[in-house]
């Protein structure tokens, strides 16, 4: 497994991978995350998970007044390699180093796995409002 910045030439293959990785979760009504991907790897840290050669993951982290993990996939097809895990890691290490103490993100009530997967890795739920649940990671 490889972990790097993306770049454009990634678009495609992040995308595909997004997609795969949503497409159980359509019937939440989730927003649209495969749009935007060139630009948040024009305005955002962007990474990508590649396995054999082929994107298949990645993670945005937004750095603002506070650090915010906008999106996080992993190709299903890819799952238990430690994608997930090294992804988080490598946004967690990027906010830590630009002064950040703490990073959030939120993802979908439904989303019941995933919502287990971040309190496995060290998230703390901070709370729920509609359909979303709110996380938080503090940084050493």
């Amino acid at each position: 497994m490889i972990i790097r910045r993306a770049t454009q030439v990634d678009v495609l293959g992040l995308t595909a991978a997004l997609a795969a990785a949503y497409a159980p979760f359509q019937t939440l009504g989730l927003p649209p995350v495969t749009e935007g991907i060139a630009d948040a790897i024009r305005d955002h840290n962007v990474w990508v998970a590649e396995l054999d050669g082929t994107v298949c993951g990645g993670i945005v982290l937004v750095l603002g007044t506070q650090a915010h993990i906008a999106n996080l996939a992993v190709h299903p097809d890819a799952g238990g390699h430690g994608i997930g895990t090294a992804l988080i890691d490598q946004a967690l290490a990027a906010a830590a180093a630009a002064g950040h103490r703490q990073v959030r993100l939120a993802t979908h009530v439904g989303m019941t796995a995933t919502q287990a997967f971040y309190q496995k890795v060290g998230w703390e739920e901070t709370g729920r409002d509609g359909d979303k649940v709110y996380f938080a990671k503090h940084l050493n």
